[in-house]
């Protein structure tokens, strides 16, 4: 039986998945994308792929932020937007991407068209993370470091599995549906820093109801995509990938969502500046230290970290999430990261860009420091101090890891800081009622309905 086969059976014939600790995982995992679906939908990333479909025809899926609901693929391509507009989402290991801000949108959009229930929804996401967990597994990190956004190249195939799975579509269903998101994946890291990255999110979220949908057309695709010559590891990632061999074993026992957990987010940009922010603010808060204090700060990061940040002078906020130079700058000047330092007007500080030439990225060598699950990017800062002292740190996991993890405050904290100052009070304990409940709503388009507003603003064409 084919790899393919094998993951197409168990999404369409394992019973429900939305149950015990995974079930509340996949609630917080709801929360947290909501947080950023809401923040993220007034980003001028989302406003202008708002612009570009707005007029493609009205439908039942709810768009964050507006009045009007658009067909499902659409509505899941600007809220996929949304969700990962400020790099706040999470990011999931075995996909070394993007998981719930490509996996929400689509079966939020899909399942408000179809009437589907909260349980539904997120039995589909954890069986979605799944199947993005054995593609992810089988191919990366030789299919990352190549240059690929996995968040939209395997997040098209396992977000059309999920989408089947959703959809009640059997075995042969889901096969044809993992195959035609293939014929979709695409995107390519050479866009960090630019909106197009965040459109991969939603991108892949169309994609992803876009094949479930054409699979139960019974649109024909090869029934081997993922392995076969010309084949998504064969084009994508090569023979130095690990191969499909064993990632169908340990499907769902236990979850992927268990084994590997989110990399839920505490500061909003590039998870791989991420651990040595931690490690600085650390050694700061450890020391009594004040930004007066230090001369100069070293990250040193592997290659896959290196390859990502790109910008040690950003120009933007674009550029700013994938700056390690500013993201210590702020950790150092105001002991945190906050959704606002990464707003346009923010980016000239001149205090916090004096600290610029004072951080240096540095990559590990000849040596990597080690890696370890939910651990793909650690990094180890040297404090070289006023007084002559140095100080060193390695961090292994950011905050909001499995192994670091937000305690149930912290996420609802975050998402009050999401949505403050974006969607009023009241609409804002009805969003909160509504997840709370998720898996107890009768239908997801109740959730989806309280994330509109009274009336659409739509963003002058530019």
């Amino acid at each position: 039986m084919t790899i393919t086969r094998r993951l197409a059976e168990w999404t369409a014939e394992s019973p429900p998945l939305a149950t015990g600790e995974v079930l509340a995982l996949a609630r917080n995992a709801m929360i947290d994308i909501i947080g950023c679906m809401i923040v993220g939908g007034a980003d001028e990333a989302t406003q202008r792929t708002f612009n570009a479909v707005f007029d493609l025809g009205a439908g039942s899926a709810s768009v964050v932020g507006h009045e009007s609901g658009l067909p499902s693929p659409f509505a899941a391509l600007v809220n996929g937007t949304a969700a990962h507009a400020l790099d706040f989402d999470d990011n999931f290991h075995p996909t070394a991407g993007h998981a719930t801000a490509v996996l929400a949108p689509m079966l939020l959009a899909l399942g408000e068209e179809r009437g589907s229930s909260g349980a539904a929804v997120l039995d589909a996401y954890i069986a979605g993370l799944e199947i993005l967990c054995a593609i992810g597994n089988g191919v990366n990190l030789a299919h990352y470091e190549r240059g690929w956004h996995s968040t939209s190249t395997i997040g098209a195939m396992a977000g059309g599995a999920a989408c089947a799975r959703l959809m009640g579509l059997d075995a042969d269903g889901v096969q044809r549906a993992i195959s035609l998101g293939f014929s979709m994946a695409c995107g390519s890291k050479l866009q960090f820093g630019a909106m197009a990255k965040p459109l991969h999110a939603g991108i892949a979220a169309q994609n992803g109801i876009m094949a479930a949908r054409l699979a139960a057309a019974e649109v024909t695709a090869t029934p081997e995509p993922l392995d076969a010559p010309w084949g998504f590891r064969d084009l994508f990632a090569g023979e130095s990938s690990p191969g499909f061999s064993h990632v169908a074993d340990s499907l769902g026992v236990p979850t992927a969502l268990e084994r590997y957990g989110l990399k839920v987010k505490i500061h909003p940009c590039c998870a791989s500046v991420h651990t040595a922010v931690d490690g600085v603010l650390e050694l700061m808060q450890e020391n009594d230290l004040t930004s007066d204090d230090i001369a100069h700060v070293e990250a040193r990061v592997n290659q896959i970290s290196f390859d990502n940040l790109r910008f040690p002078q950003p120009e933007n906020e674009m550029e700013a999430r994938f700056s390690m130079e500013y993201a210590v700058a702020l950790a150092i000047t105001r002991g945190t990261l906050k959704l606002r330092d990464f707003e346009p007007g923010a980016i000239g500080d001149p205090k916090v860009r004096s600290w610029l030439p004072h951080v240096t990225m540095s990559l590990a060598s000849p040596e990597p420091l080690p890696i370890a699950d939910n651990g793909r990017e650690p990094a180890e800062v040297r404090l070289q101090l006023k007084d002559g002292r140095e100080l060193n740190r390695f961090m292994q996991h950011a905050k909001g890891v499995m192994q670091n993890p937000l305690s149930q405050d912290e996420v609802w904290t975050k998402f009050d800081d999401c949505i403050d100052g974006v969607v009023d009070v009241g609409r804002a304990s009805a969003i909160r009622k509504h997840l709370q409940q998720f898996e107890h709503l009768e239908r997801v388009s109740d959730l989806m309905h309280s994330l509109r507003t009274e009336a659409s603003v739509r963003m002058a064409a530019t």
